[in-house]
């Protein structure tokens, strides 16, 4: 199973066929942001305390071996809406620290590792890249990914690629 956040339009999405086993979720139905509360790491674990479709986004991580991000890039980042579900993941990993290449970062809440792949698209130059990659890279690392992969589209119709 793969957990796959994007930021596409339904029109940008038709001929696009992901598995029917993925967990599809699209980033532009999520208008709440992470308010910082930290219940989903003390009083409930993995649960956010914001009650709608996103308040189980961990459960899904849980389940899946590869977790997909598709976004434009904004400024050498995602996209809003994709960072705005990011944020609502962080029960994915504990409250507390480890030191991991060298760097602190969260300590894994399961045993399991995920492949984390990445698709940017939009109009990306060189300058982006470097720092999209260095974003991906630490999203990762803190994830407690196994690996992962960033690519970049120049134009949505190539979503295709990523959905194989």
């Amino acid at each position: 199973m793969r957990t796959i956040i994007h930021d596409l339009k339904d029109s940008e999405l038709k001929g696009v066929n992901f598995d029917v086993n993925d967990s599809v979720i699209s980033s532009l139905e999520c208008d709440k942001s992470c308010i910082g509360c930290f219940s989903c790491w003390t009083r409930h674990p993995k649960r956010c305390a914001i009650n709608d479709n996103f308040s189980t986004i961990v459960d899904s991580l849980k389940e899946s071996d590869e977790f997909i991000i598709i976004s434009k890039c904004r400024y050498g980042c995602y996209s809003a809406p994709v960072k705005r579900v990011l944020e609502r993941c962080i029960g994915y990993v504990l409250p507390y620290f480890t030191i991991r290449n060298n760097e602190i970062h969260h300590e894994s809440r399961y045993d399991k590792r995920l492949k984390f792949s990445v698709y940017f698209y939009g109009d990306i130059d060189d300058s982006d890249k470097a720092i999209l990659n260095d974003l991906v890279k630490a999203n990762s690392i803190n994830l407690n990914a196994k690996e992962y992969e960033v690519t970049y589209l120049n134009d949505v119709r190539e979503m295709d690629i990523c959905t194989h």
